[in-house]
């Protein structure tokens, strides 16, 4: 039949309505986020051009259409790649990142394999054992904080499943990745800050967590402090380590830049000082980019960490499921999420 083709493509459909093949793969798989006049599109045009679902597709929708309780296509695995163990339990951000990791992935049929890459006794050989038998062929890894290399003991594992990675952009493998966008969440929080009055607003914010984000947190902080004068404009303090090590340099820099705000991207920056025996004045409030100035979400802003998760798990359904030609061409993608802004009443 004429306008037909033997292997028809979700590329070749998305060329021909103008849109991105994600779309054409989420209006087949009957996501939430495409419109229904967009699916009824996408599948007009898919049967014109005779597209054949692939039978792992196809019994994915047929799963995602019913309301029974039904198995799992199959097992991806979720990574956490921190040095803490609870560290999805402890810091909001990595429990929202999870969050919409499970949920998406219970969308798609996939159930969720955790490991914890620090648990004692664990080598690659064991995990590739155990991911073998349970058919993982791939998954998320999130929680990493160390640096932008992931442990190189497991770099059989990078090298033998398929990974995208949750939060930040890993180096050493390269990986995809999506992240929240900390530009714009800095960036946000600080203006805020200066709207409540504050006039002198410092950053504390250890080094390595900013190049993990790749400068985003101290580039929001900084094109914030735009709208202030010059004379109040305060430098980044990146210097975490020698806050904590040295005797009386955090008492000499609160003297030579007299911040009347301290933020840092998360408590956990202030717990690390206040454990190590330094004492905050009163009168200067300490505020997390996640909370405002009294301890509550920011008004206005969503920051989407479980919409990370959520497309983390999109991506890899994309990567395990894409033909094999199309594999030896990838190239690694990174997906930033801008935060969501609500009208201030």
């Amino acid at each position: 039949m004429k306008g037909k083709c033997k292997s028809c493509t979700m590329s070749e459909i998305a060329a021909k309505l103008g849109i991105s093949k994600t779309a054409v793969s989420l209006a087949l798989r009957n996501s939430t986020r495409i419109s229904p006049k967009t699916k009824s599109k996408v599948r007009m045009q898919a049967k014109r051009m005779g597209y054949a679902v692939s039978p792992l597709v196809s019994t994915l929708m047929s799963n995602m259409r019913t309301s029974k309780a039904r198995d799992n296509l199959e097992t991806i695995v979720l990574i956490n790649a921190n040095r803490e163990r609870n560290i999805l339990q402890k810091y909001p951000i990595f429990s929202k990142y999870a969050e919409g990791v499970k949920s998406e992935a219970a969308m798609l049929g996939y159930s969720v394999y955790e490991v914890w890459l620090y648990e004692p006794g664990l080598s690659a050989e064991k995990l590739m054992r155990v991911m073998h038998s349970r058919g993982i062929r791939g998954g998320v890894v999130l929680g990493n904080t160390d640096s932008c290399k992931l442990p190189q003991k497991f770099a059989q594992i990078w090298k033998s499943f398929i990974f995208v990675s949750a939060g930040t952009r890993t180096s050493n493998p390269v990986l995809d990745f999506v992240s929240a966008d900390k530009f714009l969440i800095a960036r946000h929080a600080t203006l805020e800050v200066i709207r409540s009055g504050y006039r002198r607003p410092a950053l504390i914010l250890d080094k390595g967590i900013d190049n993990l984000v790749e400068g985003r947190c101290t580039g929001g902080f900084l094109c914030a402090q735009m709208s202030l004068d010059e004379s109040d404009r305060i430098p980044p303090m990146l210097n975490v380590k020698s806050l904590i090590s040295k005797s009386g340099f955090f008492d000499r820099w609160l003297k030579k830049y007299r911040p009347d705000a301290i933020l840092s991207i998360s408590n956990a920056t202030a717990d690390k000082l206040i454990e190590s025996g330094i004492k905050f004045p009163e009168n200067i409030p300490m505020i997390a980019f996640e909370r405002n100035i009294d301890g509550k979400i920011w008004k206005g802003m969503d920051k989407n960490y479980d919409k990370v998760g959520r497309l983390a798990v999109d991506r890899l359904f994309d990567l395990l499921n894409r033909p094999a030609y199309f594999k030896s061409a990838e190239v690694s993608t990174g997906t930033i999420v801008v935060p969501d802004w609500e009208k201030m009443r």
